[in-house]
């Protein structure tokens, strides 16, 4: 009776066993490939961007745009700073926070061009030099918000003038 119970097993053990087998390593390490970078979707497109002088050293900002979302928008707001000629922060005009925001009202087709939007008396100094879109924030249709960082945000060079605030590391709307 013995034998019988135990034929089984030794059949159960030999052919977990074999089918572990195939988990064993011959001990040679297999060399890690580094995963390539992953480059953050452009979202927006940016084709221009400037800024005029106007009364009383008001400078208006002007911003033309190409919508790559894949959804209609309802709002884009650029979050934008501006600089001098020695790269110091220019306050914006209304809250005298170092950003000020340009909003555009849709609705905004996938794949639709804004053409130049223009804001007026964005900031009070004549000094200013440049200005550079930091992020933005969309609203889609569905009333769904999302930012985007300036990673996501294509600057089309091909369009905009030479940058002046390469020392503030991007790109940028200069003075007009």
């Amino acid at each position: 009776m013995q034998n019988k119970t135990n034929k089984p097993l030794i059949f159960i053990f030999a052919i977990t066993a074999i089918s572990l087998s195939g988990c064993v390593t011959n001990g040679e390490k297999v060399a890690d490939t580094p995963a390539a970078p992953t480059v953050p979707e452009q979202r927006l497109v940016v084709h221009d961007l400037a800024t005029h002088v106007g009364n009383k050293s008001m400078v208006a900002a002007e911003v033309d745009f190409t919508n790559m979302t894949g959804r209609a928008l309802d709002y884009v707001m650029f979050k934008t700073t501006a600089y001098d000629t020695e790269g110091k922060v220019i306050s914006a005009h209304k809250s005298g926070r170092p950003n000020a925001w340009l909003r555009i009202a849709g609705p905004l087709q996938p794949q639709s061009r804004t053409g130049l939007q223009r804001w007026e008396k964005v900031w009070a100094s004549s000094d200013i030099n440049c200005f550079r879109i930091e992020g933005a924030e969309v609203i889609f249709d569905d009333s769904s918000v999302e930012y985007y960082p300036a990673d996501q945000i294509e600057l089309d060079l091909t369009a905009l003038p030479p940058a002046l605030c390469q020392a503030v590391d991007e790109s940028l709307a200069v003075n007009n």
